[in-house]
């Protein structure tokens, strides 16, 4: 079973800290987004909201399509890849 990097992307988005006044403890994206729709906020903080969320999945995306390209050139150089000839 293979996981893909966009899931893992999604998933890490939703566990980013939310950047906010929440200095005294952990408060992810995903908690955040689901105690608002049950409070029905502003269309501003869905702007914002959905900002956050797309940026962080992007960041993450990149960091791990970052590390799985350095690991397919690392397994690649130690001769550990066998492609199909």
């Amino acid at each position: 079973m293979q996981i893909h990097r966009w899931w893992l992307a999604l998933v890490a988005a939703l566990l980013t800290p939310w950047i906010g006044p929440h200095i005294d403890r952990y408060l992810p994206v995903g908690w955040v987004l689901l105690q608002a729709s049950a409070e029905a906020p502003d269309p501003g903080f869905w702007v914002i909201a959905g900002v956050l969320l797309c940026l962080g999945y992007v960041a993450w995306l990149v960091l791990l399509s970052g590390v799985a390209a350095w690991l397919a050139h690392r397994r690649r150089d130690r001769g550990g890849y066998r492609g199909h000839a």
